[in-house]
Order: structure tokens, then C-alpha cells, then sequence
């Protein structure tokens, strides 16, 4: 019997035993140092996995949302009849 067959594949607790013949020096020492799996850690893993990839997605759309750098500013206008430059209002 390999620890493969006893382990739970996600959380590396032991696995429920088919029958009492199981239950061997082996798998107590296992049930001592991993604990029991408590189930249910593939349908966990699953909605985890999916939770990252819903944050990913939401992280990449607002990357794309922002502006790069700053717009350009809008052009001045060359000088008006008369010599005179306008002027530009800067808030």
C-alpha cells in the first residue's frame, strides 16, 4: 500500500478507509502527522482556482481601462490679428 492511495490528492489528509483490514501501522502513522481528510477539498479547490481567475480577468480589464500616460495638451494658438498672443486658461 503506497501513501498515494491513502492521500487525499489536495490536502494530503488520510482518506476514509474501505474496511478495517485498512487500517494499518502505516496509515495511523499518516492519520498522526496529515490528519484526516475532512472531504469536499476538490469542490474547495475548484471555486479557489476560479475566485483567482475572476480577479485575474477584473485586474486585467482595469489595466486596460487606464489611460497609459497623460493626453496631450491641447494646442496654443499662434498669435492673434493684432500681435497679440491668447492666452490660455490653466486650472
Amino acid at each position: 500500500m503506497g501513501n498515494e492511495s491513502v492521500l487525499c490528492p489536495v490536502c494530503q489528509g488520510v482518506l476514509p478507509a474501505s474496511g478495517k483490514e485498512s487500517y494499518t501501522a502505516l496509515r495511523g502513522r499518516l492519520i498522526v502527522t496529515n490528519g484526516y481528510c475532512a472531504g469536499g477539498c476538490a469542490e474547495r479547490r475548484a471555486e479557489m482556482e476560479q475566485q483567482q481567475a475572476q480577479r485575474q480577468a477584473q485586474q486585467q480589464t482595469q489595466q486596460m481601462a487606464r489611460p497609459q500616460g497623460l493626453p496631450s495638451p491641447a494646442p496654443v494658438p499662434g498669435p492673434a490679428q493684432g500681435g497679440r498672443a491668447a492666452l490660455r486658461v490653466v486650472r
